[in-house]
């Protein structure tokens, strides 16, 4: 069976009427490397704002948390080539995003076009955007053109005022075709209404087979702590192989290599079975920094179990939290997008789904921003046990670029 892995980001943006600003003219005619310097600057900001955001979700009680960060940036990013002034200073710090007049938007771009396979025969990775806007509803030129030739976008018509659920539902059928289905009703019912102007939508899918298979034969029920000190069952997986592999004091990190060795799944795993606490008042690039300075090509007795987990959040009181806060106001001005201070941001959702077992791995998520108006050969020695039976972190990551596109935490397995 083929292994799937499916990224998905929507951006919903419902504009109302809430400075033309210039945007960058940028000459760069050939592909972004993603070890470009300039590059490698957003796709640090890019990382720092995925173990930010990671930060926030775990204010509180410790879960099961999947999302993607780059959907989401990359959604922001959308709005945020409209936003001027203070809206776009707090964007800028809080989604660690670069000026906009260093041809921001031309780079990010660029590095989505970087992330995609290109019809790679070993996965599939595309990148889909698309705005949908109200009827006879003005977009500055400039706007346009840099969310069609920077971002791709498609332009599609509706009409929210006379149809408001009708749009939603042709909006939630573009996401569940680019999700293969996973993402369903991403926009719930009333969200849309006349005063919606415009949706923004990205879509990232990611399909691919990992490089070393589990064997299900293998696979036998087996205990998993939880941070409470109680027990449940789950089903373990088994291999033994070599993989990149770091330890520290209070944590060992693994790589496990998808297919075509583009992308990995990191997992880090807490010595301790309640470490995660400590580990993610911890947590930031430097961990992965660290991992990539010290990682061997070591053997491996892995264990990990089979999980499933579908999460949706609402993303405004995260982000407020983390700084963007006029955005979400009547003082918001995207005064970039329409030429006035008509539109601020209403709603911001995201909902991911991720499911693990032998032979594939399988994800996808959506992010919705409603606006309206106002190696070396190893050594021969014993193989090293890396049992995650018991709370850990893990994202998805791009090998070349270091990119992070997915990432969460299982805390308890949920698998059928």
């Amino acid at each position: 069976m083929k292994r799937i892995l499916i990224s998905m980001g929507i951006v919903l943006i419902a504009l109302s009427s809430c400075a033309k600003r210039d945007i960058c003219n940028c000459s760069l005619t050939q592909k972004t490397s993603v070890l470009d310097s300039k590059a490698e600057d957003v796709i640090e900001g890019l990382n720092d704002f995925a173990f930010e955001m990671f930060n926030t979700m775990n204010d509180g009680d410790l879960s099961n948390e999947f999302y993607s960060p780059l959907s989401i940036s990359a959604a922001f990013a959308m709005t945020y080539a409209g936003a001027e002034h203070s809206t776009a200073t707090e964007m800028m710090e809080t989604m660690n995003y670069g000026m906009q007049n260093d041809c921001f938007h031309t780079l990010y771009g660029k590095i989505l076009d970087s992330l995609a396979s290109d019809n790679s025969q070993d996965f599939e990775m595309n990148i889909a955007n698309a705005i949908w806007v109200q009827n006879k509803f003005k977009l500055l030129k400039e706007y346009r053109e840099t969310i069609t030739k920077d971002y791709h976008s498609e332009s599609r018509l509706l009409d929210f005022i006379k149809g408001a659920d009708a749009a939603r539902k042709v909006i939630n059928n573009w996401v569940e075709n680019k999700t293969n289905d996973r993402i369903k009703d991403l926009i719930p019912e009333g969200t849309l209404d006349a005063d919606t102007r415009m949706v923004l939508t990205n879509a990232v899918y990611f399909n691919a087979e990992w490089a070393d298979m589990f064997n299900e034969d293998m696979t036998q029920k087996d205990v998993f702590y939880l941070l409470d000190g109680s027990q449940t069952s789950c089903e373990m997986m088994y291999q033994r192989h070599h993989f990149l592999y770091s330890n520290s004091m209070s944590n060992e990190i693994i790589e496990l290599p998808y297919k075509g060795y583009d992308y990995s799944m990191l997992i880090v795993l807490p010595r301790t079975i309640t470490g995660l606490k400590q580990l993610v008042e911890n947590i930031d690039s430097g961990i992965l920094e660290n991992h990539d300075k010290k990682k061997k090509r070591e053997d491996i007795l892995l264990y990990m179990p089979k999980f499933k987990l579908e999460t949706d959040y609402e993303l405004v009181p995260m982000l407020k939290e983390m700084g963007i806060k006029q955005a979400f106001t009547d003082h918001a001005d995207f005064s970039g997008i329409t030429g006035g201070k008509d539109l601020f941001i209403s709603n911001a959702i995201h909902k991911a789904f991720i499911e693990v077992d032998e032979k594939k791995t399988e994800a996808a998520a959506a992010t919705a921003i409603v606006m309206k108006s106002t190696a070396m050969a190893p050594v021969q020695k014993a193989p090293i046990e890396f049992r995650a039976d018991h709370p850990f972190t893990f994202m998805i990551r791009h090998n070349e670029s270091k990119a992070i596109v997915f990432m969460g935490q299982l805390t308890l397995p949920e698998s059928e």
